[in-house]
Formats: structure tokens, C-alpha cells, sequence
């Protein structure tokens, strides 16, 4: 089991927010969030639907305007690599993983057929990359647009459930990389899961949201029966019944 680092909280702050909250009309998608994340952690937005977890994560990128508070950002749209939840291809869409790899990596370079750079084996690209792009699997395409994102060598990476269609043996292969890419390179993760169990594994820093903040810090500090129920609102051993059963 990959082994929690503390030195992250002495980095730099990476996103900070001060009573950060979203509206669309009489719709609250999130109110009164203060939290920061700092740069080098690896940390997991956990919470149930409609939480606000996505339309938080989008706001953090810049994609979402805030109705109110202040979100500082201290790193560069140049450093960011995202996979958001979905990813929508046409299926008749004539363009191979190949190709499309050229294009996002090297748009000149298309016509060309300029070699593309080598991927991480346990990514399992190669024999993928003579495939039309829209017959991929879910979880053969997260793989490509992870495979992608990561090739531009990011520093800071978010990640919205985007093993949600990998089976469990590829979802453990992945996170020991996302873990190791951590680690090792230093590269800042933030992702949305509802996986607890890979949440406490792999993060260092958790935020529990269900529209407000219930909590934030380590795994084994913030995963109480207490902060369970804010976050579901049912005990804790009624969820760990559901999640038996399912």
C-alpha cells in the first residue's frame, strides 16, 4: 500500500478559496467553501451526487465563473492537464487513436506522419493506435486521453472520475502510476472519485463536499462515521451495507 507523504503541506499553496460559492438562479450548486490545496499533494474530492464536485473542480480551472468569494490560482494554464468525466466521440467519425494523437500533440505535423513519442507501457496505448477513435471502450479511451495529456508532460493534473469505465485490475494499474507520477515527479493530482477505498490508498489531502464543505485533511483523519453521514446523510454502517451489497 503506497505510504502517505506529510512534506506536501510545506509547498506552496496551489488553489486557494475564501468563501467560494456557485449559483445558477435559485439553483445553490455549492456556497461557503474554504479550502487549499497544495502544490505536490495528491488529493480526492469525494461526496454524493450533486454535490458540486465537477462544477467545484471546473471552477478551479477556470472553466466556471464563481457567483461569490475568491479563488486564487498560483500555477499556469500551460502546466494543466484535465480529463473531464465524459468524453463524447462520434463513432463514425473517421480519425484513428494514431491520428488523433498527432493532432493533439503535433497539429502541423498531421500530414506528415511525424512518429509519435513513446507512452508508458502500463497505459496500454500501442495496441490501441490503429483503432477507429469513436469504437473505443470508456475505459480504452480514458486511457487514450490520459495517454495524450500526460505526453505534454503536466504539473498539475485534475481529474474527474476518469476511471469510472476501467475494469478493477486497470483502475489499480492506473492509480499506482497517478501514485508513482505523484511521488516521483512531483506532479499535483486533484481528482473527483467516490471510491473511499482508492481514496484512502492513494490521497494525501481529501475534501468532503456535499454542497458545503463537511471537512478536509488526511484519509484516516477525515473518513469518520461523523463526517460520513454529513457527507450521505445516512450512517456509516448503513453505507458500508450498500456498497457490500453492490
Amino acid at each position: 500500500m503506497p505510504k502517505h507523504k506529510d512534506n506536501h503541506s510545506n509547498e506552496e499553496a496551489l488553489v486557494h478559496t475564501d468563501h467560494l460559492s456557485l449559483r445558477y438562479g435559485e439553483v445553490e450548486v455549492f456556497s461557503d467553501l474554504c479550502f487549499t490545496i497544495k502544490r505536490g499533494s495528491f488529493t480526492s474530492i469525494v461526496g454524493p451526487n450533486g454535490a458540486g464536485k465537477t462544477q467545484l473542480m471546473k471552477t478551479m480551472l477556470g472553466l466556471v465563473d464563481a457567483s461569490e468569494g475568491v479563488i486564487i490560482r498560483k500555477y499556469e494554464r500551460s502546466e494543466v492537464g484535465y480529463v473531464p468525466q465524459k468524453i463524447f466521440i462520434d463513432p463514425t467519425f473517421p480519425i484513428t487513436v494514431r491520428e488523433f494523437m498527432q493532432v493533439y500533440l503535433q497539429p502541423k505535423s498531421f500530414w506528415t506522419n511525424t512518429s509519435l513519442p513513446e507512452f508508458d507501457n502500463q497505459l496500454s496505448i500501442e495496441p490501441l493506435l490503429q483503432k477507429q477513435l469513436g469504437r473505443l471502450s470508456g475505459g480504452q479511451l480514458q486511457r487514450v486521453i490520459l495517454a495524450a495529456i500526460l505526453s505534454t508532460k503536466p504539473s498539475v493534473l485534475f481529474l474527474d472520475e476518469f476511471s469510472s469505465g476501467i475494469d478493477p485490475r486497470g483502475q489499480a494499474e492506473l492509480y499506482g502510476y497517478l501514485h508513482r507520477l505523484n511521488e516521483r515527479d512531483g506532479v499535483t493530482i486533484i481528482m473527483i472519485s467516490h471510491d473511499i477505498d482508492i481514496t484512502t490508498q492513494y490521497a494525501n489531502s481529501v475534501l468532503c463536499l456535499n454542497k458545503q464543505m463537511v471537512c478536509q485533511g488526511q484519509p484516516h483523519d477525515v473518513f469518520t462515521a461523523e463526517n460520513f453521514e454529513k457527507m450521505y446523510g445516512i450512517p456509516l454502517t448503513k453505507l458500508q451495507r450498500h456498497k457490500h451489497h453492490d
